[in-house]
């Protein structure tokens, strides 16, 4: 956390307030489908994925990218979990620019209504994210794919989803590459030209599990191939400019949080994470190989970007070389981070927690996961850069933090005794209603005649329901589907009335 205190370490640095800001935003935006029913996913096979929820659903990632940059979008994106293309034979071949003009004179609503088509269906999902934020005002983009190995037996890709980078600087293609991973997403990185001086992005999706000792193998494996790559550029060019990013899958202080059951970590013991800005800024004149990882710029109570059981987590992470603060080159700007959590938009008012995706009707919702921003710009050699209040590695501080649920007000929610009929309609999905039903099972109460489904990540609430079969019981629930099926959420022990 940053001490608010007089401390100021005046270094000569690039970073000047007067130099031009750009933004690099990272998104896992939770599975990008084409809509061509070829998937290894099944919610994303026909006939249950339509061409509806794909409009929807690409519309929705552009609406956030425009909340940067006053509505130009970043100028730099790491998206995870966009589709490997199943059905393409020819991935090298993309190009976005002739890919805007083959479809300038049509839209995406018409190409996923009237004007559907096997062509329009086989579009790959990042040039259809590129098509909508296009449409939606943001352009000038090149995208760098990171593809998975072909399997020998199927000629198919190994991996379901890809990361994908956007990019408004040229890309420096002769030196942008893929790293292979045992057992997750290939690792992207990409060249950049920034105003005449390299920026090396790299796109990240380690394996999930964060909680897991056994997938932290994995993980661990994961941070080994870029640490590796992260030392072999410090010895061409120990200043050099890096930003590591995407979802870790891992928290920024994950060898605190479970170091009971994990004796390494990949992002802190191998990956060399920490939050001694001070150190890392000066680590091109006494060489480090630490990375700054920075949701250290964040006070530790806001340190959030998704929640899992009823506590934040910070598996989005964007972690930076020391080079980015020295002198020369490119530069982070001090205190730019941020959480793109944006209340009544993307995240629940009543909880601050993502509105995620879901397939109901022409598709709903946004992602699991919060995007995460900073800036970074160029200056000469003359510039000076002050870092004010330098954070430290206090994790000392930190707790688990646990979502905390409003109960809901008057007006806030619907009772569903004034509904006349079913609630499963359109007008009701996602809303918080008030309902009293008799719970026929630990998990199944008759609201309004109707069978649903309750569904709590709280081990207490799902004990309180068991506790409670055969009798009639009132509380709060979302209206919501999971695979077809309705539910009610119970969010908060508040919520049990």
């Amino acid at each position: 956390m940053r001490r608010i205190n007089s401390l100021l370490l005046t270094l000569f640095l690039v970073g000047s307030v007067t130099a031009q800001p750009w933004t690099l935003v990272t998104y896992n935006a939770e599975n990008i489908f084409d809509a061509d029913g070829i998937a290894v996913y099944e919610d994303y096979k026909t006939p249950g994925y339509t061409p509806r929820h794909v409009l929807t659903k690409i519309q929705k990632v552009a609406q956030v990218m425009a909340k940067y940059n006053g509505g130009k979008g970043p100028d730099v994106i790491v998206f995870n979990e966009i589709e490997t293309d199943q059905s393409q034979s020819d991935l090298n071949s993309l190009n976005a620019a002739k890919f805007l003009q083959q479809w300038s004179g049509k839209t995406l609503a018409w190409m996923f209504g009237d004007g559907f088509s096997p062509a329009v269906a086989d579009i790959p999902s990042e040039l259809l994210v590129l098509k909508a934020m296009s449409e939606a005002g943001m352009s000038g983009y090149e995208v760098v794919t990171g593809y998975a190995p072909l399997d020998p037996a199927t000629k198919r890709p190994t991996h379901a989803i890809k990361n994908v980078v956007f990019s408004r600087f040229p890309v420096k293609h002769e030196r942008t590459r893929s790293h292979e991973i045992e057992d997750a997403r290939p690792i992207l990185e990409v060249w950049l030209d920034v105003s005449g001086h390299d920026l090396v992005v790299f796109a990240n999706h380690w394996k999930s599990g964060a909680g897991n000792p056994q997938m932290e193998v994995a993980r661990i494996q994961n941070a080994s191939v870029l640490k590796a790559r992260l030392d072999e550029l410090r010895a061409e060019n120990q200043a050099v400019d890096f930003i590591l990013a995407g979802d870790f899958n891992s928290d920024y202080n994950h060898s605190q949080r479970y170091g009971d059951i994990m004796p390494q970590t990949g992002i802190n013991g191998v990956l060399k994470s920490s939050g001694n800005e001070a150190k890392i800024a000066n680590g091109t004149v006494v060489p480090t190989d630490l990375v700054y990882n920075l949701w250290f710029e964040l006070p530790v109570d806001q340190r959030r970007s998704d929640h899992f059981r009823g506590y934040w987590g910070t598996l989005m992470q964007m972690l930076i070389s020391p080079g980015m603060y020295n002198q020369g080159g490119v530069s982070y700007v001090d205190n730019s981070y941020s959480v793109g959590q944006f209340d009544g938009f993307n995240a629940y008012s009543n909880s601050g927690t993502p509105i995620r995706w879901n397939f109901f009707g022409d598709g709903y919702g946004y992602s699991d996961h919060f995007p995460i921003s900073m800036s970074f710009t160029v200056t000469g050699l003359r510039d000076v850069f002050e870092l004010r209040n330098p954070s430290q590695d206090n994790d000392d501080r930190w707790a688990p933090i646990p979502v905390m649920y409003t109960v809901p007000s008057a007006g806030q929610y619907i009772d569903a005794s004034t509904v006349s009929g079913s609630l499963r309609t359109a007008d009701y999905f996602d809303k918080l209603f008030l309902v009293t039903g008799n719970l026929v099972e630990a998990n199944q109460i008759v609201v309004n005649g109707e069978r649903y489904e309750l569904f709590s990540q709280s081990f207490r609430i799902q004990d309180a329901l068991s506790g409670n079969v055969g009798s009639d019981v009132t509380l709060f629930g979302r209206l919501g589907q999971f695979r077809g099926r309705w539910q009610l959420v119970v969010e908060s022990e508040g919520y049990l009335r």
